[in-house]
């Protein structure tokens, strides 16, 4: 039996069917961190702030002028730092909207594309900011950082029904879900269009997830 079907079977056996959450940009503000360090390794040619880079590119690996073999090796490395897991900083109303939604929808899951060398790293971090105790699901080492929300979109198809939805900042995870998933997604901090054959529930920040999540439960 694979991890994630161990999983399933614990969470039928408790009796306790729940949601699942993302961590990076949904529980972390990871690339505002990782943008910070790429300014202080590689430069800012731009001369912009760490908001308009992720307006501007999203993410680090898109940023033109960080293309250097480094700076690859250093992005790639730091992906699988255990300490630099520990640093993040938190999204404003994560942790305390996270503990209210769990009095009442229990988090039976964190499921990140992270690699899973960094799940020790990761479960210290969780700890260290009180957020409720569960399994991290993490990407293993055979799966492409590239074919992340591909291998996330499995899982949660495989843990349904048990875990009946997520909250997730990424939209490209819902593109992998078949038309048959039943589950729900909060996308956070999303505003753009999205599919309509799926239950998604777009959600501006963590107070909206919390009234969301809260309000489906009644």
């Amino acid at each position: 039996m694979n991890k994630i079907s161990e999983l399933k079977e614990k969470i039928k056996a408790s009796h306790n069917a729940g949601i699942a959450l993302d961590i990076d940009e949904t529980l972390s503000w990871t690339i505002g961190y990782w943008v910070e360090k790429m300014f202080e390794n590689f430069g800012n040619p731009e001369n912009l702030t760490i908001e308009q880079v992720i307006s501007k590119y999203r993410y680090t690996q898109n940023v033109p002028y960080w293309q250097t073999e480094e700076a690859m090796q250093w992005m790639h490395d730091h992906r699988e730092d255990n300490a630099l897991q520990k640093e993040l900083p938190l999204i404003e109303n994560s942790q305390r909207c996270v503990n209210e939604i769990n009095k009442v929808v229990p988090i039976v899951a964190y499921i990140t594309t992270r690699p899973a060398s960094v799940i020790s790293g990761t479960k210290d971090w969780l700890r260290k900011h009180k957020f409720p105790e569960a399994e991290v699901i993490a990407r293993p080492k055979e799966v492409d950082h590239s074919d992340g929300n591909k291998w996330k979109a499995k899982v949660l198809e495989e843990l349904y029904p048990v875990v009946h939805g997520i909250v997730d900042d990424n939209p490209g995870l819902v593109e992998y879900l078949s038309v048959e998933y039943r589950g729900r997604i909060y996308l956070y901090n999303f505003y753009g269009e999205c599919r309509d054959d799926l239950d998604i529930v777009k959600c501006s920040d963590w107070l909206e997830v919390e009234k969301s999540i809260l309000g489906n439960s009644e």
